[in-house]
């Protein structure tokens, strides 16, 4: 059984080839619309019913012992608990430690999309993405900061359940800021001057030891990309190998962004979970993507989660976790819902709420299967 989201075996030879494989991060894109897509079938076998009607936006969840620690965006650095998938979780709070914020972080703005493991040294770790103050930089002229650009940081505590205090340096940012990684060493397809969000890390396990990824979304009207590096687990920050390119978007609009990843390993094989399209629409929905080298995929996602298979208004931002039951996962998401917890008709006037499903595995090792919904 796994005890965490972020624990999968990961066998020795996938690193073998790492330097190789990496010329080959460069895939050649597609961005089909979700009805183009090959869909599992009956991926979800339950009516979908909310886990939890506060606003939920982007989980990111940590599994350990008996307990979900689950993160949202938001104002803060907002986490809930709760002793099972479906809940009850308690109410949304800032873990935050504000006595010393860096002076690149911008905290007035909500922070995004946070998620957390523990490093070998015993910290428990949340990566998460604020907004850029600019001037905290000297970055060239030619990545001078959109309006809206991020970095993703991290923060660190002895306790699950904070307080994180921030890291002085941001992980990934725009040249100029003293990030651990610029992203000029492999910069492919990511817009100059645009920044980065949706953190997701995971923990893989080669010949006993244990590996830390961080897999990552660039922003950018076109292309979006999906980017990752590998961290040291034991800080869970110093870089071992930069940022390269995984997937990205081709398309020219809101409608074909990728976003928001999670990575799996099943057997030998890698799942890439992102959320496709427009995050202010129910046709957002969840893809997947699959590879046998963690470094090397090609686009051809096949969709999962979307409005009319689930008639969840937006069913995105997945998540995956261990489970406390033996042979399966967790899959967290967020769609939009009314005051009482409803399927929204659309995003107006709705808030983003948190599912939590069964998440199995096809005989092939790597088709993931949606089942039964979890609640209270």
């Amino acid at each position: 059984m796994l005890t965490s989201r972020h624990a999968f075996a990961l066998s020795t030879a996938l690193f073998a080839t790492l330097p190789a494989a990496l010329l080959a991060c460069a895939t050649v894109p597609s961005s089909p619309d979700d009805d183009d897509l090959p869909v599992v079938p009956a991926a979800a076998t339950t009516s979908p019913v909310v886990a939890s009607k506060d606003s939920f936006a982007d989980p990111g969840v940590f599994l350990q012992g008996s307990t979900f620690y689950a993160f949202a965006t938001g104002l803060g650095l907002l986490q809930a608990t709760s002793g099972s998938a479906g809940g009850r979780w308690s109410t949304p709070a800032d873990v935050f430690e504000r006595s010393s914020v860096p002076a690149w972080v911008n905290l007035s703005k909500p922070v995004w999309a946070p998620d957390m493991i523990q490093a070998a040294n015993g910290d428990y770790v949340v990566y998460f993405s604020a907004a850029l103050n600019a001037s905290a930089g000297t970055p060239p002229a030619s990545e001078k900061p959109a309006g809206d650009a991020r970095c993703i940081g991290s923060a660190r505590s002895k306790n699950a359940t904070g307080r994180f205090a921030i890291d002085p340096r941001p992980v990934v940012c725009l040249p100029g800021y003293g990030a651990l990684d610029d992203m000029t060493a492999d910069p492919a397809d990511r817009q100059r001057g645009q920044g980065v969000i949706d953190a997701s890390p995971r923990q893989v396990t080669s010949d006993n030891e244990t590996q830390l990824f961080l897999v990552f979304k660039t922003q950018g009207p076109a292309p979006s990309t999906i980017r990752m590096l590998q961290l040291s687990n034991q800080n869970g920050s110093s870089v071992l190998v930069k940022s390269h390119q995984l997937v990205r978007s081709t398309g020219n609009t809101f409608n074909d962004t990728v976003e928001a990843p999670s990575l799996v390993q099943h057997g030998s094989w890698f799942v890439l979970f992102v959320a496709h399209g427009n995050w202010e629409s129910c046709e957002y929905s969840t893809q997947w993507y699959k590879s046998q080298h963690i470094w090397s995929w090609s686009n051809a996602p096949t969709a999962l989660l979307t409005h009319a298979g689930t008639k969840i208004c937006g069913p995105g931002g997945a998540d995956v976790t261990g489970s406390q039951v033996s042979g399966q996962n967790r899959i967290f998401l967020h769609g939009w819902i009314d005051k009482n917890g409803a399927a929204a008709g659309s995003p107006t006037g709705a808030t983003r709420g948190l599912y939590a499903a069964v998440l199995t595995w096809g005989a092939d090792g790597f088709t993931p299967h949606v089942g039964e919904f979890l609640t209270h």
